[in-house]
């Protein structure tokens, strides 16, 4: 039995639409399945905890979405051992499935699931607020500053909508980037590495810690990421003026930008931030509130996922 979770609105509406090539297939291939349209924000994790507290023994849940989808799933899931996860990606950046090499084609990624030739333990992150709300998982990464005001911004745009049409969604986090640049306010404070080492920063621009190298539709930001080694990868940048930071930004989708002044990387298992001010932060994309302290961790071999 196959557990379907879609959402309709994925890259403007297409996930709809892909969801209906995939029943099709289903339906003449003869498969057992269930299947569950999402309606509203967080529904996809509803349905998934429902899943899991509703059918015994191993169950295979695969999701329909983006990346935002594929995070309200993991954070509905009761019991990761008991779950294997399959991934037919039509959101608008599939970072998840870049990273993995999942095909495009949802029906390549169909026969994959339904005749899987292996299964991979990857790592997550989690993200744990000050004001105590539940722990956040992610698959991709979560960011605080401007990735994450991107993000914010991205999820209320109707350029996002209208690109998306034409298959140049990439483009909206490119324009909204170079806008964000110019507003958004630069973060002071401290993160503590693996609770042992503690730094000061001035003017960061952002924190992101990363489980695989891929955000915001295909930019490198950790182009040294492994999504098996059991760290986050962390890039910080910090201390550079803002017309500075506009010649980094290409170098991004080549994962050059590691090697300019004020572009700061390293691997740990547990991030402790400490700003002075709260800010947006993304949890794979997702925003759900601004914070002033957060920890990230990573939660190693967690998930297995068919690829």
């Amino acid at each position: 039995m196959y557990h379907f979770i879609i959402n309709p609105k994925s890259r403007s509406a297409r996930g709809i639409k892909i969801w209906h090539t995939v029943k099709e297939e289903l339906d003449k291939r003869g498969v057992s399945y269930t299947f569950h349209i999402t309606r509203y924000q967080f529904h996809a994790t509803e349905l998934a905890q429902e899943i899991c507290l509703t059918y015994s023994g191993i169950k295979n849940i695969v999701v329909l979405g983006g990346d935002g989808s594929v995070n309200e799933v993991i954070n509905g899931i009761t019991d990761f051992s008991e779950v294997i996860l399959g991934y037919i990606p039509s959101g608008s950046s599939n970072d998840l499935a870049r990273s993995l090499g999942l095909p495009k084609d949802p029906i390549e990624n169909l026969n994959r699931i339904l005749t899987p030739s292996r299964f991979q333990y990857i790592d997550m992150g989690s993200v744990k607020t000050s004001d105590k709300v539940q722990e956040r998982k992610f698959t991709v990464s979560t960011g605080i500053g401007f990735d994450a005001a991107i993000c914010e911004e991205t999820f209320h745009s109707k350029l996002k909508i209208l690109l998306n049409r034409y298959g140049l969604g990439k483009l909206t986090y490119i324009i909204i980037a170079l806008k964000q640049l110019m507003s958004c306010k630069f973060l002071n404070g401290s993160v503590t590495i693996d609770g042992c080492r503690t730094i000061s920063y001035k003017k960061m621009l952002l924190i992101t810690s990363m489980i695989h190298k891929y955000e915001g539709g295909g930019m490198q930001i950790a182009p040294a990421a492994d999504p098996y080694d059991g760290q986050l990868s962390v890039c910080i940048v910090h201390g550079v003026s803002r017309l500075r930071i506009l010649t980094v930004l290409p170098f991004l989708l080549i994962g050059k930008h590691i090697h300019f002044k004020g572009v700061e990387t390293f691997n740990c298992h547990t991030l402790d931030i400490d700003i002075t001010e709260p800010a947006w932060i993304h949890v794979d994309g997702e925003c759900p509130n601004r914070f002033q302290k957060l920890t990230v961790s990573c939660l190693s071999n967690q998930l297995r996922i068919i690829k």
